[in-house]
């Protein structure tokens, strides 16, 4: 019998996005395939970390972390738009699975930002994995915004959840 497709998206929840590993864990369990994914925030985290083929390093990574390590990844700044840069969190991620450009990815995937000087969504669907993450997870007054090509790129939630 043929595996059930599905096409998954994964919105926001900061730490508690951490349960979408579990979700994905369940829907493979339960016989589908995932044939693409879609997500903001820490839902374009876990789901790019999946689609690149790297969850299960993920999980043991992120299931190994205590609050000091968590506090470690962290490297503060005085920015007016947000008092955490993301360097050494990301500079992490990339130790832990790699970093790959997304149109290599065997499942497709798409990180939602919202650009706060246009007031749209951006879709990252191809180039560097980690630079889409980064523009999608800035918490705006937590994360220091990705600022690219005339666009200042924020948490995908800000606009949609």
């Amino acid at each position: 019998m043929a595996k059930k497709k599905v096409h998954l998206v994964l919105g926001s929840g900061g730490a508690r996005g951490i349960a979408h590993i579990a979700v994905i864990e369940e829907l493979e369990k339960a016989g589908y395939e995932i044939v693409e994914v879609i997500g903001c925030s820490m839902g374009a985290v876990v789901g790019g970390i999946y689609a690149a083929g790297h969850l299960p390093e993920y999980k043991e990574w992120i299931l190994g972390l205590n609050r000091k390590g968590v506090f470690d990844l962290l490297d503060f700044t005085f920015a007016k738009q947000g008092f955490v840069k993301g360097e050494k969190l990301f500079a992490k991620h990339i130790e832990v699975t790699g970093n790959e450009n997304i149109e290599d990815f065997d499942i497709p995937f798409t990180a939602v930002a919202t650009d706060m000087r246009h007031h749209k969504e951006v879709h990252f669907k191809k180039g560097d994995l980690y630079k889409a993450l980064r523009a999608s997870v800035s918490i705006p007054g937590f994360f220091v915004p990705v600022v690219e090509d005339g666009k200042v790129l924020v948490d995908g939630g800000v606009l949609n959840p």
